[in-house]
């Protein structure tokens, strides 16, 4: 028999949407041993056939750019979530854990991630820490770079965050690039232009997230970069951006969600809702297609994914239109995974090795120690530099605003929406912490504190007393990680991370309900952002303009230094 007469294992039958092409056709799809073998308009033999009507059948989607540990699941239960909805791989960067537990978290989520049919492949966190002006709890440098390169799940080193180390020539971040020379090079270049952006790709890195401007977006777009246009929880980028797709040829842009937590995902979807939200913003829907198909598995190489086609693995997504992108099967290897929005294959029990368990290592608190002691005013007012959370934004703003003096310290300001943030180191118990004010949370009172906090995980906390603080940061150390919010004498609600301060051991709904009742105690305490704790996540994050901080302190990252608190202070760290 010619190859040409093999019977497939599987013929489907409906509207297949040609990601070569960009046609819609009627056609029926044989699958056997897991790939897809025919394509065309006359049936076929099959030993099953399935006929999906006037129902569109895509590629599976491909998740170019996320943080697993975003989610707050395990790589496994996170699969259990987004699979239904679609999607069939993603390229994860575990930096977060990385941050934490180095090279055995990595290992960690490598091996959870194989008890899923999710293709999960990972990228080598390059930024570990991110800079020195923060205390991680490990680090990545060339030799366990060398020893990771050696997993056939690793494609390549992750987003480059030290933009200014590559610019300036600084021999261990160019090392780390040179390492990987022939693998994929991630970037994260917020803001980079010119002279500096020519440097930072011609050292080697091949893509970027972080574009905020659709004329940045371009710049990077004409000197041969990849852009990712980003779609997450916090960050949202798609508006902006999708004015540089052009109709018929999405040039290099790929559509990714970079951090999504577990609630999100469950209410509105993963990939599926980037291409409800591409389409809603006027991208043409086969064009929003390839961006999360064709495009992403030509940029990491992944020959055999991408697109419905001869010799591709059959990870087929099976969509009432192509406006909702309502997956009703979902196939990965020729197998049905998912149908009718329900998970179908079994989830292993995952094995957590005591490795990245019981990270947080920190003193209990008093509000002593939170106290921000104002130089040569007992009473009065002084002018503090504070950050501007910007909504939907990662990047901040650096302003100044002046704050009240009782008895020597500067106390936070509802009136003016101005709370006051603290970063507690929790990886050597050196009882390091970093103090400061923010604006824009709304906070009227309580407290919310979190081991989540990019890309170091330290405590991260902001609230509108320090006895509040003490109460939140403290239980945070008591349950081993986690989130919680705290009123006056109470917890209101808190969610234990156990693994690495990162991620449950329960499953999505878990973490949702728990996410969401979170979101309601701080929004009763005034709270107005959607998601306080992502928001709160990404202040401590010293590689995105403009005010940060961290557990030595502000950071201002355009200048890339400690600053004082106190404007108009030439000193360097916070008090």
């Amino acid at each position: 028999m010619s190859r040409s007469n093999v019977e497939a294992d599987l013929l489907l039958h409906g509207n297949l949407v040609n990601v070569y092409s960009g046609s819609i056709s009627e056609s029926y799809v044989g699958v056997k041993d897991g790939r897809v073998i025919y394509i065309g308009w006359n049936r076929i033999r099959a030993g099953k056939i399935i006929d999906v009507g006037s129902r569109y059948i895509l590629p599976a989607y491909i998740d170019g750019h996320i943080h697993i540990e975003s989610s707050l699941l395990t790589p496994s239960q996170f699969a259990v979530t987004v699979i239904p909805r679609g999607t069939c791989c993603v390229i994860a960067d575990p930096h977060e854990i990385a941050n934490v537990c180095g090279v055995e978290g990595i290992e960690f989520m490598i091996e959870d991630s194989n008890r899923t049919p999710l293709k999960v492949y990972f990228m080598i966190p390059s930024c570990v820490p991110a800079t020195r002006l923060e205390t991680s709890g490990a680090e990545i440098g060339l030799e366990e770079i060398e020893y990771l390169k050696r997993n056939e799940r690793i494609l390549g080193l992750g987003e480059v965050m030290n933009f200014p180390g590559v610019i300036m020539g600084d021999e261990n971040v160019l090392a780390k690039i040179r390492a990987c020379e022939g693998m994929i090079i991630d970037g994260h270049a917020p803001g980079v232009r010119g002279r500096d952006l020519c440097a930072y790709i011609a050292a080697g890195i091949m893509s970027d997230h972080e574009s905020i401007t659709a004329d940045e977006a371009m710049e990077k777009l004409s000197l041969g970069m990849w852009i990712m246009i980003r779609e997450g929880s916090t960050a949202k980028n798609l508006a902006e951006l999708s004015k540089i797709v052009s109709k018929g040829c999405p040039e290099r842009v790929m559509l990714v969600t970079d951090d999504q937590h577990a609630d999100d995902l469950l209410a509105e979807g993963h990939m599926d809702r980037v291409l409800r939200r591409a389409v809603e913003e006027g991208i043409d829907p086969i064009d929003a297609i390839r961006m999360v198909t064709v495009k992403p598995a030509d940029y990491f190489g992944l020959r055999r994914l991408g697109a419905v086609a001869p010799g591709k693995s059959a990870d087929i997504a099976i969509v009432n239109n192509l406006k909702e992108f309502k997956a009703e099967i979902v196939l990965i290897d020729g197998r049905i995974v998912a149908k009718d929005g329900e998970y179908l294959v079994g989830v292993k029990r995952s094995i957590i090795k005591e490795s990245v368990r019981g990270t947080v290592h920190t003193a209990e608190i008093t509000p002593e120690d939170l106290k921000i002691s104002s130089p040569g005013i007992m009473d009065g007012w002084v002018e503090v530099w504070t950050i501007q959370v910007i909504p939907d934004q990662i990047f901040t703003e650096k302003v100044k605003c002046k704050l009240p003096v009782r008895n020597g310290n500067v106390f936070p300001n509802a009136e003016i929406d101005t709370a006051k943030i603290c970063v507690v180191e929790r990886h050597h118990g050196t009882g390091r912490i970093g103090k400061g004010f923010v604006r824009g949370f709304g906070l009227k009172r309580g407290a919310l504190a979190s081991t989540v906090a990019h890309d170091s995980h330290n405590i991260v906390a902001v609230g509108m007393s320090d006895d509040e603080l003490c109460r939140a940061i403290n239980r945070v150390r008591e349950i081993g990680g986690g989130l919680v919010a705290a009123d006056e004498e109470r917890i209101i609600c808190e969610l234990p991370l156990p693994i690495a301060g990162l991620m449950s051991d329960r499953n999505a709904e878990f973490v949702a309900e728990r996410t969401e009742d979170l979101n309601e105690a701080a929004h009763s305490f005034g709270c107005d952002l959607k998601s306080p704790f992502m928001a709160l996540s990404f202040l401590a994050l010293p590689v995105i303009p403009k005010l940060k901080i961290t557990d030595l302190g502000l950071v201002d990252v355009e200048k890339m230094k400690l600053i004082s608190i106190f404007a108009g202070s030439e000193s360097g760290e916070s008090t």
